[in-house]
């Protein structure tokens, strides 16, 4: 218990300590570089309400890069995670959750103090998802901290805790199938609305251009909503979470939950 006590103060003073480093200038003042036509184009245009055709309603360049600039290129790399997610799932093809095993987990006062890191970790992720298009964060970057959900409950709770939460390996695969639905139904969202009026529009786009009138809403009442830029970082952070929380879970089962498995792996 004091090894625990004595192991949690410690990260928590390192954090303390980092923070405040970052925050009193720690890494010195870059120095300016010359942006490259491209580059300056994109810094000038993310958020320009005065160039409909090139803005993305985006205070975050590098979201607005991602997911509307090349956001076709960022549909792929999601296809990627996914393909990856599916091999996995096809190695540990045969395993069966058990809840009926013994229940193990960590001592009460550590799991005490975990529930309220928990809380706040989630609401990290969802902040980091649902400002990705304005502070720094996104969709990626937010289903990634909320792994780490998953990760402490099978740690501290154990994995048994997790089956009991829904956290299956069948609910994480349906929830990062739909995801990946609602991503590609709002990339031809644009096509599709437009071939049935007969006008013009392109796959993933997200506002006006200069033959073409479709656009996703720009704002929400007085805050900036970048339009798809924002629904994407939703829906990326919901499948990056499921996909990774989906590839601990296996990771974490035991012996008895991968004798099929293991029998296949031994012949």
């Amino acid at each position: 218990m004091k090894k625990n006590i004595a192991v949690a103060i410690s990260l928590g003073a390192l954090t303390l300590a980092l923070s405040l480093v970052l925050h009193v200038g720690g890494l010195g003042v870059l120095p300016p570089r010359a942006l490259r036509n491209l580059a300056q184009t994109v810094v000038l245009n993310t958020y320009n309400p005065w160039n409909e055709t090139l803005t993305s309603y985006s205070l975050n360049a590098v979201t607005a890069v991602i997911w509307d600039y090349r956001g076709i290129d960022t549909i792929f790399e999601t296809a990627v995670l996914f393909a990856a997610v599916t091999g996995v799932a096809a190695l540990f093809q045969g395993a069966v959750e058990k809840v009926e095993l013994r229940r193990r987990g960590m001592p009460f006062m550590l799991k005490t103090s975990t529930k309220i890191a928990l809380l706040l970790i989630a609401l990290v992720s969802i902040s980091l998802a649902f400002h990705g298009h304005l502070t720094p964060g996104g969709g990626f970057q937010a289903g990634s901290v909320f792994a780490v959900i998953t990760a402490l409950g099978i740690t501290v709770f154990s994995i048994e805790a997790l089956y009991s939460a829904g956290l299956r390996i069948k609910n994480l695969m349906r929830v990062r199938l739909m995801a990946l639905a609602l991503i590609l139904s709002i990339a031809l969202l644009p096509l599709t609305t437009l071939l049935a009026i007969n006008g013009i529009a392109y796959i993933a786009q997200n506002q006006v251009k200069e033959d073409s009138s479709f656009a996703m809403p720009a704002a929400f009442f007085n805050t900036p909503l970048a339009g798809s830029v924002f629904f994407f970082n939703v829906i990326e952070f919901i499948a990056v979470a499921a996909a990774l929380s989906y590839i601990l879970v296996f990771f974490a089962m035991r012996r008895e939950e991968l004798e099929h498995v293991l029998r296949g792996c031994r012949k």
